[in-house]
């Protein structure tokens, strides 16, 4: 528990004096956020400094590797002592990472051009789908069965489509947090509520190997993946003081990459497969209204939403942003508590 502590608050700190000396650092070389056009109504953000989710993956990685030192040891006392970290958490960080680096080569297109325009989007998925090939290799290279569980022990075999599920949350989830961030604080906070979530999850099973043994692989039974998730939860809560409206510093798509292929590889590690649709309902929210526009306006060349994602149609009602960045909130902690509930459940259920 202490090492969880540890973990959630050195990525907190880390993240808060990083970002500070980033933020001068990107404003002292020109390296801002360029506005899409249509966006107009965003021309007062052009030029925040970008690419912050630099620090997130830094701030994780630092919060989980430090929290591996102890300093103290029950009945010894001070004593300085290093844990070996988890190989197979360290790869969840690793792919995750990956994924970072598809960001921020689209970062770094956008701001060497000038403009809003990185990679082109087949450019773009198709590095996504690497990313999600691994994903769904390195599950069955830790001979996870092909069980998609709803919530935890409640699965079905699904077979082959097991491995294509995962590919497609990968690329899914990560696409519809990119989408989200669109306002200042929206995905930083709505993921550190996110994550603060799977963590009681986490810590939960870990407590209860026993039952939960029966569907997760033993190496996610251990309390390591939750220093990784505190971790990313600090390091998330870290980047919102900077990043609240009005920010200072926007997370970029390396940012949202990063955070977006955790959510599902967290989730499909721990067999809560199913409960993504609740700790990462409000991206999948965004991300399906991008989907209805776009098919909308296809088919029947007409649009269903202002502007998507979702959150543009509120501010082009008129909305504060604020207010949007607030009431997303509460809706994705709605989300969350009732992931917990059905989660418990679960255990009451069939766990006992």
């Amino acid at each position: 528990m202490i090492g969880i502590i540890v973990s959630g608050g050195i990525s907190f700190l880390v993240v808060i004096f990083s970002t500070l000396i980033g933020v001068n650092f990107f404003k002292s070389r020109n390296i801002g956020q360029e506005i899409q056009e249509e966006v107009d109504f965003h021309d007062h953000k052009k030029g925040t400094p970008t690419m912050g989710g630099l620090f997130i993956v830094f701030g994780t990685f630092a919060g989980y590797a430090l929290s591996h030192i102890n300093f103290w040891t029950i009945g010894e006392g001070f004593k300085v002592e290093i844990t070996s970290m988890n190989t197979n958490i360290l790869l969840i960080f690793g792919i995750a990472f990956s994924m970072a680096l598809v960001g921020l080569l689209d970062d770094f297109l956008k701001v060497k051009a000038g403009r809003n325009l990185g990679l082109k989007p087949s450019q773009k998925l198709i590095l996504q789908t690497l990313v999600g090939l691994v994903s769904a290799y390195y599950f069955l290279y830790l001979n996870y069965d092909s069980s998609f569980y709803f919530f935890s022990g409640l699965g079905f075999d699904i077979g082959i489509l097991k491995w294509l599920v995962i590919i497609f949350f990968i690329i899914g989830i990560t696409n519809s947090v990119n989408f989200t961030d669109g306002l200042d604080g929206l995905v930083a906070g709505s993921s550190a509520i996110s994550f603060g979530g799977i963590l009681i999850i986490s810590f939960w099973i870990y407590r209860h190997p026993e039952y939960y043994s029966r569907f997760i692989g033993q190496s996610f039974l251990t309390v390591d993946i939750s220093l990784l998730i505190s971790a990313v939860a600090g390091a998330c809560l870290g980047f919102l003081w900077w990043n609240t409206n009005p920010a200072k510093i926007i997370m970029g798509d390396v940012g949202s990459h990063f955070l977006g292929a955790l959510f599902p590889l967290i989730l499909f590690a721990l067999g809560t497969d199913g409960l993504i649709f609740f700790f990462c309902f409000l991206f999948i929210l965004e991300g399906v209204s991008v989907v209805i526009q776009i098919l909308s306006f296809k088919y029947r060349k007409k649009r269903i939403f202002k502007m998507a994602p979702l959150h543009h149609h509120f501010e082009m009602s008129n909305w504060a942003e604020t207010t949007i960045i607030v009431r997303f909130w509460i809706i994705n902690g709605i989300a969350v508590v009732i992931g917990l509930g059905l989660f418990y459940a679960d255990y009451v259920l069939f766990g006992q």
